[in-house]
C-alpha cells in the first residue's frame, strides 16, 4: 500500500473503451452490495435511457499512468424529449438538469490518498462549467461511513432515506 500523496502528477481524464480493461478492475473492488449486478460492456459508453439521461462519463484518476480510480457521471439530454415534456406537464414542475454520480471506485492501493475528493471535484466542476448542470444526485450505502464523510465534505447534502427490499423466490 502506498503511504503518501502521490509525487508524481494526478491526471484525471474521461475513459475511452480502451479503457474497459482498466475500468472492469476498479469495479471489481467495489464494496457495494449491488457490485454483481451483470451490465454488458456498452453499457459503460452507449446511451441508457434517453428520457432520463443521455449518457455516461467514466471519469478516471491516474497515478504515473495508472488507473487508481474511478467515477461515473451519467448526464441529462441536451434537449426535452417528449416524454421530459409529458412528464413535466403531468408533475407540472420544471425538470431539473440534473446529473448522476455513480460507481465511484478507489483502487485498494491507493485509497485514503484523496484521489476520490480530487476526482469528484474534477467531475463537480465539469458538471458546472461544461454541462451547466444544476445539481448532481448519488446513492450511498449507510454503512459507507468514509463515502459519506467525503460527499457531505464537498457540499452533498442528505434529501432522503431509502429502504431496500428483496423478495427471495
Amino acid at each position: 500500500m502506498i503511504d503518501e500523496k502521490p509525487t508524481t502528477p494526478l491526471v484525471v481524464r474521461i475513459a475511452t473503451p480502451e479503457d474497459i480493461p482498466q475500468i472492469e478492475l476498479l469495479d471489481s473492488f467495489s464494496t457495494s452490495p449491488t457490485r454483481y449486478i451483470h451490465r454488458a460492456m456498452e453499457k459503460y459508453f452507449g446511451p441508457i435511457d434517453p428520457s432520463t439521461h443521455e449518457q455516461i462519463l467514466i471519469f478516471l484518476a491516474e497515478v504515473a499512468g495508472v488507473a487508481a480510480a474511478k467515477a461515473e457521471l451519467m448526464l441529462p439530454p441536451l434537449e426535452a424529449t417528449e416524454m421530459q415534456e409529458y412528464i413535466q406537464e403531468a408533475a407540472r414542475q420544471p425538470i431539473a438538469n440534473v446529473g448522476y454520480v455513480k460507481r465511484v471506485v478507489v483502487h485498494p492501493d491507493y485509497r485514503k490518498l484523496g484521489l476520490a475528493r480530487t476526482l469528484l471535484q474534477h467531475i463537480i466542476t465539469f458538471a458546472r462549467i461544461e454541462r451547466t448542470l444544476e445539481a448532481i444526485d448519488l446513492h450511498v450505502w449507510e454503512e459507507n461511513a468514509p463515502a459519506i464523510r467525503l460527499y457531505e465534505s464537498l457540499g452533498f447534502e442528505l434529501q432522503h432515506r431509502e429502504r431496500y427490499y428483496r423478495l427471495p423466490l
